[in-house]
């Protein structure tokens, strides 16, 4: 089974966790705006924004956790298979597989210390 398939069955609904986390789909988006701040005004008002919100620094660091290993797993594939991968086809590939194994951007699951952890993206309400 590769790395992948791993992950497509931990991030499943069948998979048993130890620990879930619930992530407004509001504050999944101060997470993204904070990605994409391009001062440290920016930065101090999203940080603001967020001092509320219960565990945002480790459900921020899953999410990272589990995007950043689905696109080092995506890009070495490519690399593997002889194609050049360049930065702008990097984020192409991260962003189409991480939408594909996220459930659309709705959940993340990844291992930690040997418990699995999971965030999940829900609506307002």
């Amino acid at each position: 089974m590769n790395t992948l398939e791993q992950i497509q069955i931990l991030n499943s609904n069948e998979q048993e966790v130890d620990k879930e986390y619930f992530l407004k789909e509001s504050h999944y988006d101060l997470l993204m705006d904070l990605s994409e701040a391009e001062t440290d005004d920016e930065e101090e008002e999203l940080f603001g924004k967020m001092k509320e919100i219960p565990h945002i620094a480790l459900i921020s660091s899953i999410i990272e956790l589990w995007e950043n290993t689905v696109g080092a797993i995506v890009i070495s594939q490519n690399i593997n298979e002889g194609t050049v991968v360049s930065m702008e086809d990097k984020m192409e590939l991260e962003e189409e597989a991480c939408a594909d194994l996220s459930f659309d951007f709705t959940r993340f699951t990844v291992i930690i210390n040997g418990e699995v952890y999971r965030v999940k993206i829900i609506d307002q309400e």
